[in-house]
Parts: C-alpha cells; structure tokens; sequence
C-alpha cells in the first residue's frame, strides 16, 4: 500500500498530475474503510489481495 501511495505522490509532486494522484488515494480509502488490509496494520489480506483490491476501487472510480 505504501508504494501505491509512494505513485500518487509522484504523479502529484513530480508529474503535475493531481487528479489521477487523488484517484489512487481515494481508491486506498475505500479499501481500507472497507475493512480491508494487511496483517501489519491489523487487517488479514495478503499483500497481493490488498493490491487486487486497491486495483478494483481505482477501475471503479475511473470508469465513472
């Protein structure tokens, strides 16, 4: 998750790309207040499965 981040903050600071960086944190957020996440932050989702996750809420919030 943190690398995810790591590409909206380059697509922010680096790219001037601002909305698709917004998508991508919002995209997190969904994720996470769905109740999912990796066991370091108390969740039970592998890394892969978060990151499948992460990668459906993005596809769900560009496609509208």
């Amino acid at each position: 998750m943190a690398a995810i981040l790591s590409c909206a903050m380059m697509l922010r600071y680096s790219l001037n790309m601002p909305s698709e960086a917004l998508a991508i944190e919002k995209a997190v957020r969904t994720v996470l207040d769905d109740g999912f996440g990796t066991g370091d932050i108390g969740g039970t989702s592998s890394t892969s499965e978060l990151g499948d996750k992460i990668e459906g809420a993005l596809i769900a919030l560009l496609s509208r």
